[in-house]
C-alpha cells in the first residue's frame, strides 16, 4: 500500500490541506481553513483600553489634603500581542486537524509549508506523534498561489 502524504500550506490566517495523489499526478485539496481574526487590526481584537488612567497631576481636593501633584500611571500593555494570540489559536485548530487525521490513519507523512514565524508556532503546537510524521518543513509563504503553481513549486523544492 502506498504511503499517503498530507501537505499543509498555511500562514497565520488561512490554510489549505492537500493530499498527494497516490498515482503521483499531483495534489487533491482536502480542506481549506480561514481565520479572519488573524487579519484584523490589533486594536479591533482588544476589548478595552487596558485600564488606562490619565497621566499627569491629580487635582487637589478635600480628600487629598488640599495638595495636588500625585501622578496617575499609564495603562499596562497586554502581555502578548493580540494578533499573536489569534495566530496561536489558529495553529491549535490546525494541529487538532492534523492529530485527528493521524488518529484516523489518513496519512503517514506530513509536509508543512508556512512563513518562518508561523512555521515555528506550528512546530511548537503539534503533538509528538504528528512531529514524528513530519517529513519536510518549508519556510515559505505559498498561501496565495493557485494549486497548479503550488504543485510546481513543491516539486522544485
Amino acid at each position: 500500500m502506498a504511503q499517503s502524504t498530507w501537505i499543509l500550506v498555511c500562514d497565520a490566517s488561512r490554510a489549505r490541506l492537500f493530499q498527494e495523489r497516490t498515482d503521483g499526478t499531483g495534489l487533491s485539496q482536502l480542506q481549506t481553513f480561514d481565520h479572519s481574526e488573524s487579519r484584523a487590526h490589533a486594536r479591533d481584537l482588544m476589548s478595552d483600553a487596558n485600564g488606562r488612567k490619565p497621566v499627569g497631576p491629580v487635582p487637589a481636593g478635600p480628600n487629598h489634603g488640599g495638595q495636588g501633584g500625585a501622578y496617575g500611571r499609564p495603562g499596562a500593555e497586554p502581555d502578548t500581542d493580540p494578533k499573536e494570540v489569534e495566530a496561536q489559536k489558529f495553529a491549535r485548530q490546525l494541529a487538532e486537524v492534523l492529530e485527528k487525521g493521524l488518529n484516523e490513519h489518513a496519512y503517514e507523512r506530513l509536509v508543512l509549508v508556512a512563513p518562518p514565524h508561523f512555521l515555528g508556532t506550528m512546530r511548537g503546537t503539534v503533538g509528538a506523534q504528528v512531529k514524528k510524521r513530519l517529513e519536510v518543513t518549508i519556510d515559505k509563504d505559498l498561501t496565495n498561489i493557485d494549486q497548479h503553481e503550488l504543485v510546481k513549486r513543491l516539486q522544485s523544492l
